[in-house]
């Protein structure tokens, strides 16, 4: 990934914010090598596909390194409404054949959410984090309720909640329900998810490890809370000789949960209080 730093009109770094996931920066690039060597050539494979100006994020590799997940958003239309706005979507790039493809085919379908944070189970299937949260609103109407789409607990940001896709991005089922984000999952070792849930109500504000089945199943804390006010989180995906979850409590403070045995994508989390 290759961008400037984004920076506010005052000059300052502008850091990404797990409160707000749906957030863009113009000017991200997805550069592609074909080897580590300094001599490889890079190729823009964004710039080819979009055109300039996209924000590109959230870069995870398949477990046999040919493919590569990432999400990717248009600029913002000048003048348009704020429902006519492009909205986050998830692409997947092919190594041998070049090509990347938008998971979900349909522009209509494509745009009913925000969609971020994808992340590849065992079986195929692609785990995400949207605001489209169609069986949440499906459950209001059984109660009687009028549908609407669910905002976090501040009512001025749509709430992310995780999801699962069908490899060809037919299917999408919603797996989690809570009043404010679900993001960043990361898939372990025995195929359960983990992810991030901001805890944002009454006197509490954090994000907690939370532990779901990709069926929505089983839904525990992973660990204890950690105060993040603010967070700053990096994805990226362990070695397969040593696979592992590290978690930074403050600059001082690094805890590792080793998980031998396989390659799979874990949070490295900064947090400052």
């Amino acid at each position: 990934m290759q961008r400037s730093l984004p920076r506010d009109d005052d000059g300052e770094i502008v850091v990404e914010s797990l409160e707000e996931p749906a957030a863009f920066q113009a000017g991200a690039r997805l550069m592609v090598r074909d080897s580590a060597s300094s001599r490889a050539v890079t190729r823009d494979v964004s710039t080819t596909i979009f055109g300039s100006g996209h924000d590109v994020r959230d870069l995870t590799m398949s477990y046999d390194g040919s493919r590569l997940l990432f999400s990717a958003r248009a600029p913002e239309i000048v003048d348009a409404d704020e429902d006519e706005q492009p909205t986050w979507n998830l692409w997947e790039y092919d190594f041998q054949t070049g090509v990347a493809r938008r998971l979900i085919s349909s522009d209509l379908r494509a745009e009913e959410g925000q969609d971020r944070y994808p992340a590849y189970l065992p079986d195929g299937r692609i785990v995400f984090a949207s605001t489209r949260q169609r069986q949440a609103r499906a459950r209001l109407l059984d109660e009687g309720k009028p549908q609407f789409t669910p905002l976090e607990e501040g009512r001025d940001t749509y709430a992310f909640a995780l999801h699962v896709m069908s490899a060809d991005g037919v299917e999408i089922e919603q797996i989690t329900f809570n009043m404010s984000h679900d993001v960043a999952p990361l898939v372990g070792r025995d195929g359960r998810v983990i992810f991030l849930r901001w805890d944002n109500k009454d006197n509490e504000n954090r994000f907690d490890l939370y532990r779901v089945n990709p069926d929505g199943t089983g839904l525990t804390p992973y660990t204890v809370p950690i105060a993040m006010t603010p967070v700053i989180i990096a994805l990226g995906n362990s070695c397969p000789s040593r696979s592992w979850a590290m978690v930074v409590c403050s600059p001082l403070h690094v805890c590792a949960r080793p998980e031998p045995g396989r390659c799979s994508r874990w949070p490295s989390i900064l947090a400052t209080s």
